[in-house]
């Protein structure tokens, strides 16, 4: 073997190694949108219902005085980045 060929395979390696990391990338990508597909409205809809569950959970914390609403604003406000 001489050093054209050497050089060849080499080439021939990592270009099959290149070709390998795209099938995996690929097969990720695919094995992601292959899991839950809900529609946008769906999701909106998840959305406002755990929102509101939320919400009526706050309420009844503040209610049987478990938290202070001003309380519940400075945990809220800790929570956010840049805070």
């Amino acid at each position: 073997m001489d050093l054209f060929d050497s050089l060849r395979n080499v080439s021939q390696e990592r270009q099959l190694e290149e070709l390998r990391g795209r099938l995996d990338r690929v097969r990720l990508e695919h094995d992601l949108a292959g899991g839950d597909r809900r529609t946008v409205k769906e999701l909106v809809e998840e959305n406002l219902e755990l929102t509101l569950r939320l919400g009526l959970l706050v309420r009844l914390l503040i209610t049987k005085g478990v938290i202070t609403a001003p309380e519940y604003a400075a945990l809220i406000a800790e929570a956010r980045p840049g805070s």
